[in-house]
């Protein structure tokens, strides 16, 4: 199928706020202090949740703690860390030998001043430098303290990219 045909949905999710990815945590403390302290997120809730409800709903038989975190555009975030600590994925070398849910990405302003930003902390950068991916598009990836991928994306001509946003 070409990337550029136009597919009309015969059906759509109706959605009421933007998407909001989970990330199971072994260390939720450190996990908030990178998204907060470092990527500049905002704590907007901190819950638990007993061990029959997390049974009932099927997330874990121990009970868990969910923190939500928001972007300045708007998206959530939730680090949810189980009573029991999960089993640790191996982290794979490259990002895209990892099946399934492999990596958040982040659309910024300047990825020059992230990089910079990400070394001052100490974070472990997948490249030393962001990469152009295709003319006017700069990436880098980096892992978050969990060695999960964090992806920061510039886009030169973001209108092109998002017409949709800039209406």
């Amino acid at each position: 199928m070409n990337a550029d045909a136009k597919v009309q949905p015969s059906w759509s999710l109706k959605m009421v706020v933007p998407l909001e990815p989970g990330i199971v945590c072994i260390d939720v403390e450190r996990m908030l202090q990178f998204y907060t302290g470092v990527l500049g997120l905002t704590l907007v809730g901190d819950a638990e949740t007993t061990p029959e409800m997390s049974t009932k709903f099927h997330a874990t038989p121990y009970g868990y703690r969910i923190i939500r975190l928001q972007t300045p555009y708007g998206e959530r975030i939730k680090l949810v860390q189980p009573k029991q600590p999960p089993k640790q994925n191996p982290a794979p070398e490259w990002v895209y030998e990892r099946q399934g849910f492999a990596y958040l990405t982040f659309v910024i302003a300047d990825v020059a001043e992230m990089v910079k930003r990400l070394k001052d902390h100490g974070v472990k950068l997948v490249s030393e430098d962001p990469v152009e991916v295709r003319k006017g598009v700069s990436a880098l990836y980096a892992l978050d303290p969990e060695g999960n991928f964090v992806e920061f994306v510039e886009y030169h001509d973001i209108t092109s990219y998002r017409p949709d946003l800039f209406k």
